[in-house]
């Protein structure tokens, strides 16, 4: 992009300059010379996902070994900070959020967790479809 100014004292508005456009043609999509107001945007689709069911497992599985992960840290952090809530028998993290003993949480469980949560999010995308196909 650059910024062309026809004098100093007039205003300025900036115009985009395509240097190597390498011969395409842009008068079917601007067939004025000197228009303004014109702007070129994607069409939007609404999302939908292609992933195999292996796939959504696999990266579902990524998701929840990184969250047992992050909690391991926080309990060991708690631990070592001997944050214990007497009343809540749990360790706490700096905010005061309830730290899981790592032990207790389930790769599988967390998996299917966040599998509701895909399920739920896409029921949810499937109504707001409903509404804007009644709408138009």
């Amino acid at each position: 992009m650059k910024q062309i100014e026809e004098t100093p004292k007039e205003k300025s508005r900036p115009l985009a300059v395509i240097h190597d456009d390498e011969g395409f043609d842009w008068s079917e999509f601007l067939p004025e010379d000197d228009a303004v107001g014109y702007a070129f945007m994607a069409k939007v689709q609404p999302y939908k996902d292609t992933r195999t069911e292996e796939q959504k497992y696999n990266y579902r599985k990524l998701l929840a070994q990184t969250m047992k992960d992050i909690n391991y840290r926080a309990w060991k952090e708690a631990k070592k900070a001997n944050r214990w809530d007497p009343d809540r028998e749990c360790y706490l993290d700096p905010k005061g959020n309830i730290v899981a003993e790592p032990s207790t949480l389930i790769v599988e469980t967390l998996i299917e967790q966040l599998k509701q949560e895909d399920e739920k999010r896409e029921r949810e995308r499937e109504r707001e479809r409903e509404r804007a196909g009644k709408e138009s």
